[in-house]
């Protein structure tokens, strides 16, 4: 990657081309700035641009632009949510908050266990690269006391499932999500199998 200061200029001309209240831009910011956390070299910390050619005045009034913005920040995120999180537990209303779409690399779950904004964070083992770095990031939540989901994509193969179940044996994270396929059968029986035999093999080395 050549390191440029400034991404994308993408473009978004009428209203239709951001969605009625914004969903489609929003998406794209965090799909580009996701891209930029899994292609980019650490550290690599780019300005996007996005010209959006006044639409955002014409889909929200004055009023409703800074809030509309402030949901393309993460710390604003984080903000929110810690936010929600105080507000459901003085009205002991028995919901729990997951990070995700904001919590794609190891600084992010951190940010997010430091803040106590959250009651879990997803932990997406291929976004993090390399696998010490999902089990630090597992480790870094349960020295926190934070509660994690090792999960990661639909996309993945036997055998990296495998590993993150070996993973998850070793680190014991509160949950771990199904993979790979969007089934139910192939995932669970994948990653059962996994536990089944590498506990097998622990317990006759013991």
């Amino acid at each position: 990657m050549k390191r440029v200061a400034l991404l994308p200029h993408a473009s978004f001309v009428h209203v239709s081309d951001i969605g009625p209240r914004g969903e489609t831009i929003l998406n794209y910011v965090q799909s580009v700035a996701q891209r930029i956390q899994e292609r980019g070299d650490p550290g690599y910390r780019p300005q996007l641009h996005f010209d959006v050619y006044g639409t955002i005045g014409d889909a929200f009034t004055d009023t409703e632009i800074p809030d509309f913005l402030k949901k393309l920040d993460k710390e604003s995120q984080i903000r929110r949510l810690h936010q929600i999180k105080k507000i459901l537990a003085s009205r002991r209303i028995n919901v729990k908050i997951v990070a995700d779409e904001w919590c794609n690399i190891l600084d992010d779950i951190q940010d997010f266990a430091d803040a106590d904004a959250v009651d879990y964070v997803q932990v997406k083992t291929p976004d993090l690269g390399s696998l010490h770095n999902t089990i630090d990031a597992v480790m870094y939540c349960v020295k926190e006391n934070i509660g994690c989901c090792l999960g990661g994509s639909a996309n993945e193969t036997d055998i990296s499932a495998r590993i993150t179940t070996q993973v998850a044996l070793a680190t014991q994270p509160q949950f771990l999500l199904s993979k790979p396929g969007i089934g139910a059968d192939e995932g669970l029986m994948i990653l059962t199998n996994e536990m089944i035999r590498t506990l097998a093999l622990l317990d006759n080395e013991g």
